[in-house]
Formats: C-alpha cells, sequence, structure tokens
C-alpha cells in the first residue's frame, strides 16, 4: 500500500516543488496556476501519469502565455516548470510495468521539448533537461529495484512454500504408505473373510489419500493446479549437492539420457531416495565422496548413490531421525519400482533404485 497514499516523503517534495515555483520571480495569476501545479506532486506515488500530465499541460501552457503575451520564464529560475523533475521520476518509478513505456516516457518528453522552446534561456534549457534526465534515470532504477525486491520476496515465499510442503509429503506420506502396505498384507493373509473386506477397504483408502496428498503437495510446490496430471520431470537434485557441499561432503551429480516427465509419486520418491541416502553419507562416512548418477532408460529412470568407503553398515542400524534401508525400499516399491543397496567391491556403499518413468 506504499504506492497508495501520501508518505511524508511525498509531502516533502511537494513542498520543495512549491518553493521552487516561489523562487521563479512569477507573481501573479501565473504564480498561482504553478502552485497550483505544484499540489499535485503530493500523489505522485498513486497517480504518476496524471501528475506529470499536469506538469507537461502546464510548461505547454506557460510556453504559449510566453510566446502570446510575451512574458518569458525567468533566467533566474532553477529549472522550469519546478514540478518537472518530480513528474519525470514519478512518472518513471510508480506509474508500473503493466503500461506500456511510451505511455510512461510521452509526458517526460513533452516536457523536455517544451523547455527547449523557451527563447534565449540556454543555461535555463540544461539545467532543466539535466534535472529531467537523472530524475527520469533515478525513477527507473527505483521501480527496477522494488521489481526485483518483490520477485526475491516472491521467491523466497516459494522456496518456503516447497520446503513445508516436501516436508508434509514425506512425514505424512511415509506413514500412510505403511498403513497401505499393512493393510494389503492383512487383506492377503487374514483367514476372516471380513478382516479381509475391511482390510481392503482401508488399504484402497490409503491409496486415494496417497494421491489427493500427491495432488495437495503439488498445488503447493507449483502454486497452480495445472498439469500435474500430465507428468512432471524429476525434482531438480542441485539442492541436494550443495547442502551435502555445505556440510562437508562432496557430491558429484551426472544425468545419462534425456530427461522425460514421470509420475509425481516417482519424482518425489527419486528425491527422498538421494535426500535419505546423503544424509546417510554425511552421518556414517564423513569425509567420503559421493556421486549421484541419474540415468534415463527406456521406460525407467535409474538413480544411483555410491559414496567411497566409510563405515556403510552403521547404513543399515541407523536411528534417529530419517528412513531406514527397510522404510526407503517400501517407498520405492510403493511407487512400482525396486531398490538396491550393499557394499562395493572397493569397500564402499552403494544405493540404486529403478523407478518407472510412466
Amino acid at each position: 500500500m506504499d504506492g497508495v497514499r501520501p508518505r511524508p516523503i511525498d509531502a516533502v517534495a511537494a513542498l520543495v516543488a512549491g518553493g521552487l515555483t516561489l523562487a521563479t520571480g512569477y507573481t501573479g495569476p501565473v504564480l498561482v496556476v504553478l502552485l497550483a501545479a505544484a499540489v499535485p506532486v503530493l500523489w505522485m506515488r498513486r497517480m504518476p501519469l496524471t501528475v506529470a500530465w499536469t506538469s507537461a499541460g502546464t510548461a505547454v501552457a506557460l510556453l504559449v502565455l510566453a510566446v502570446a503575451v510575451g512574458v518569458p520564464p525567468p533566467a533566474g529560475a532553477l529549472i522550469w516548470p519546478p514540478t518537472c523533475a518530480f513528474a519525470a521520476y514519478g512518472a518513471m518509478a510508480y506509474a508500473g510495468e503493466r503500461r506500456r513505456a511510451a505511455q510512461r516516457w510521452l509526458p517526460v518528453i513533452v516536457l523536455a521539448l517544451a523547455v527547449l522552446a523557451v527563447p534565449d534561456r540556454l543555461p535555463l534549457i540544461l539545467r532543466t533537461d539535466t534535472a529531467i534526465a537523472l530524475a527520469a534515470l533515478y525513477g527507473m532504477y527505483v521501480a527496477v529495484s522494488e521489481r526485483l525486491r518483490r520477485e526475491l520476496a516472491e521467491r523466497a515465499e516459494r522456496l518456503e512454500r516447497e520446503r513445508l510442503a516436501g516436508e508434509m509429503h514425506d512425514v505424512v506420506t511415509h506413514r500412510v504408505s505403511r498403513m497401505v502396505l499393512q493393510a494389503g498384507v492383512l487383506a492377503m493373509t487374514s483367514g476372516d473373510e471380513r478382516a479381509r473386506a475391511v482390510a481392503e477397504e482401508l488399504r484402497a483408502t490409503g491409496g486415494e489419500a496417497l494421491e489427493e496428498l500427491r495432488h495437495m503437495v503439488l498445488l503447493l510446490r507449483r502454486g497452480t493446479g495445472e498439469g500435474f496430471d500430465l507428468g512432471l520431470p524429476l525434482p531438480d537434485l542441485r539442492p541436494l549437492v550443495t547442502e551435502s557441499a555445505q556440510a562437508g561432503v562432496p557430491v558429484e551429480l551426472a544425468v545419462d539420457g534425456t530427461p522425460v516427465p514421470v509420475a509425481g509419486c516417482v519424482g518425489r520418491t527419486a528425491y527422498l531416495l538421494v535426500q535419505e541416502a546423503l544424509a546417510n553419507v554425511r552421518k556414517h562416512a564423513p569425509g567420503a565422496e559421493v556421486r549421484v548418477l541419474v540415468r534415463y532408460l527406456p521406460g525407467s529412470v535409474r538413480i544411483t548413490v555410491r559414496n567411497t568407503p566409510g563405515r556403510p553398515a552403521a547404513w543399515i542400524a541407523s536411528g534417529g531421525p530419517g528412513m531406514g534401508l527397510l522404510d526407503l525400499r517400501q517407498r520405492v516399491e510403493l511407487a512400482g519400482g525396486t531398490l538396491e543397496a550393499g557394499e562395493d567391491d572397493d569397500g564402499g556403499f552403494r544405493v540404486e533404485a529403478v523407478l518407472p518413468a510412466s
């Protein structure tokens, strides 16, 4: 709302414009017209083009008056008209990006050309056009700075929304997935027909809840609901690489093949796989070198996280926050993929998942 109502600085600008007007030396009706043109400067944030055209119209009217009556602007005036610099600044800074450039520049050009027609006042012309040019440039700088500030704020808000969506997806989906798997096992192994029916209903309801959660999370991550049924590329893994490097574990990220859209649950599972694998490397193999390979194959995506020797046995017995191999394998299988994990011949550790691309 900063640009809707006047602020103290706007009142100062209007007072300065009024002071420059009094300093011109005009008297009588001309002085009244100039002072009236200085008053709208108070609203140059709310109505920048109106203020700019008021100043430009005043300049043209005074020029016509000077030619018709023979009353040129006083040579001692600092700039002419006194509101020209404020009008140029307001048009550039506050007119808004949605307006065409011609709408913002036209009153500024009229102001610059009007003073050129003043006879025998070269110093006044130079001062005025210099003031108009500097004010317009500064107004453009303010507009660009404000746009960048808004974009950075929107980006920070979007990143926070995506982070919260990811955390919600991780926590809720993991718990519901286990419930769905356990209900499926109960439906297949129970000897009671009624228990099997209830378990199957729980499994189906849990599956629907997972699908609805995926849609809701995608709304939070993308800002709109468009396109989530068409498939999306894998999430960007570079933030995980940067986070790991900041924690002292360098990671090499490689992508082989042509990226293709995948289902939302597949993309999130891939992201979670790399996230958990890197987290466990940082916990149990500090100082190890890690390589993440994403390979796109016909109909599938293979993701491999391999690290140099550390203490891989602790990976399986991991405690505290995070997912163990069993939980991660269940998550991958729920997305329709397979997971393999184990030690390499050189003593390192490898986690590899193959996920469907459709």
